[in-house]
């Protein structure tokens, strides 16, 4: 008999998600958060990010696979950047809560990172790479993602660009 102090549950239909758990860590993310990407104005260089929006309109900003951040650098044998210094743009920060605030629009800057250069520096700053986390949460003015997140486009999409991008590097 089924009731609140003795639920039943068919552990059978959660395996599909259980598995899901074992091929990706985080795959959970996805039962809560809509993923977009932002691609970078620069055609030199793909400053992209992505942007996991919550249910309740909270954004989460982090750097997409694609940010030169996260790619090996050939001189370091397929290591990553260490990541020196990220300096936040006052204007940014210090305009939360605010009546007046200035309103971020996708090209607003929100930070400034820098990276470890030479191996003495890396010594005389013993930090971690940080670049495994978010840059920033921000709730958008408006919460229908189609204006707020206009900009964006989805995983698909980024996916294709990100093996479109691909190709053109291997020619």
């Amino acid at each position: 008999m089924t009731n609140i102090n003795n639920p039943d549950y068919d552990l059978k239909e959660f395996e599909n998600i259980i598995e899901n758990y074992k091929k990706d860590e985080f795959a959970y993310l996805n039962q809560y958060y809509t993923k977009y990407y932002l691609l970078g104005t620069n055609e030199k260089i793909t400053e992209d990010f992505y942007i996991y929006q919550a249910p309740n309109k909270l954004c989460v900003i982090g750097l997409a696979p694609s940010h030169p951040l996260l790619q090996p650098q050939p001189q370091q044998q397929n290591q990553l950047p260490k990541i020196k210094n990220i300096e936040y743009n006052t204007k940014a920060v210090n305009t939360i809560n605010k009546k007046k605030q200035n309103l971020l629009s996708f090209t607003s800057k929100i930070c400034a990172i820098t990276t470890i250069t030479t191996e003495q520096e890396e010594k005389r700053y013993q930090i971690m790479a940080g670049v495994v986390g978010y840059i920033a949460i921000i709730k958008p003015k408006h919460d229908n993602p189609n204006i707020a997140l206009g900009h964006c486009i989805s995983e698909e999409q980024y996916n294709k660009y990100i093996i479109k991008l691909s190709g053109e590097n291997t020619t």
